[in-house]
């Protein structure tokens, strides 16, 4: 358990160096004045959209503990807590932390981790399949008002990566000659069985009855996340027309792709520099308002309710059920977890100290 909370301080750590680091080339005079004259108000309904994105995105992560056989096992509040809790796992270094979401809910269902962590990939696939939907049929209805430039390859990047993962867990022989690979490597043959486990796991979640339901979902998620950064720019001066939605929807997917794909924790940093980029680059051009210290200012807002609004709620939802998520059967099945991989680790040790 140390080491994972250890991971999760050094994400924010790092998250934090960042910040401090950007406030160096950052006006900080000009954009605290800009944020002081936010009229903010105005993020209550933001909030409350927000709120409806967790919402879909929860009944994503529900409906698939019951593709795997762990909804019955559990009750709707044990679930929403993992759930919520997990967002401040978020922050760790690749989100390595995210792990124990399976490994809590383990001990509440009994479903192994090698299970249910399939789940947790799947939550950011279909998200990210979400987002590239709402950014496509934005990039379709906006016409001129989106001027990609040379990003374009990069969501097509995207769009390949997203597409040859999922058609490569469905090609069954192909994933049994790489686990037949496996099987005979000294280090790795000992984690064969729940390799097995997770790829069967993999196979059923990614088929595409469970993808195309729970991507609708997605979709209903991003587009009150969008309909949000709507809102957040209208406070800029800007009137709200159909294009600057269009414009909010293609950013604020853009900006979490990219925040996604560079492993930063929680995309710090990352996010607010290509949102900002973005809407200098979409938006400035046609709305004078649109200033330099207003399109970062307008990136922090969205910064903060898409990343860290998110964090700070997880945080609450651990310390309030850390008893109900933390509880003693927790440690022991990370310790089981832990204790199986020391061999392996010390394997590799050895075998790197010969000569």
């Amino acid at each position: 358990m140390q080491k994972y909370r250890n991971r999760i301080i050094a994400g924010f750590a790092i998250a934090f160096a960042i910040y401090a680091g950007l406030l160096l080339f950052t006006n900080t005079e000009a954009l605290i004045a800009q944020l002081r004259s936010y009229p903010w108000a105005l993020l209550f309904p933001v909030i409350a959209l927000k709120l409806v994105s967790w919402v879909f995105r929860f009944a994503e992560w529900h409906y698939y503990l019951g593709v795997i056989g762990a909804r019955e096992r559990i009750s709707l509040l044990d679930s929403a807590v993992i759930y919520l809790a997990g967002f401040t796992m978020a922050v760790s270094p690749g989100k390595i932390a995210e792990v124990l979401k399976a490994v809590v809910l383990k001990v509440r269902t009994g479903v192994p981790v090698a299970v249910s962590a399939p789940v947790v990939i799947a939550e950011r696939v279909v998200d990210g399949i979400a987002v590239l939907i709402l950014m496509f049929v934005a990039l379709a209805l906006a016409g001129d008002a989106i001027d990609l430039g040379p990003y374009r390859s990069l969501i097509w990047l995207s769009v390949f990566l997203l597409a040859a993962g999922l058609i490569a867990v469905q090609i069954r022989p192909l994933a049994y000659a790489v686990l037949g690979v496996l099987k005979r490597l000294p280090v790795i043959r000992r984690f064969h069985a729940p390799l097995v486990d997770f790829y069967e796991s993999s196979y059923e979640i990614f088929k595409l009855k469970h993808v195309i339901p729970t991507t609708l979902m997605g979709v209903v998620a991003y587009f009150a996340d969008a309909v949000g950064f709507t809102l957040i720019l209208s406070g800029f001066g800007l009137e709200i027309t159909w294009t600057l939605f269009l414009q909010a929807t293609f950013i604020a997917g853009f900006s979490a792709v990219i925040g996604a794909l560079s492993g930063v924790p929680n995309g710090a940093g990352v996010t607010e520099i290509s949102g900002s980029a973005m809407i200098m680059a979409i938006i400035a051009p046609h709305n004078p308002a649109m200033t330099e210290t207003a399109a970062i200012a307008a990136a922090v807002i969205e910064g903060f309710f898409h990343k860290w609004f998110r964090v700070f709620v997880g945080m609450v939802v651990a310390l309030v059920f850390r008893d109900r998520l933390f509880s003693p059967a927790t440690a022991q099945a990370i310790a089981e977890m832990e204790a199986m991989r020391a061999p392996a680790t010390r394997h590799v040790q050895l075998g790197e100290g010969r000569p």
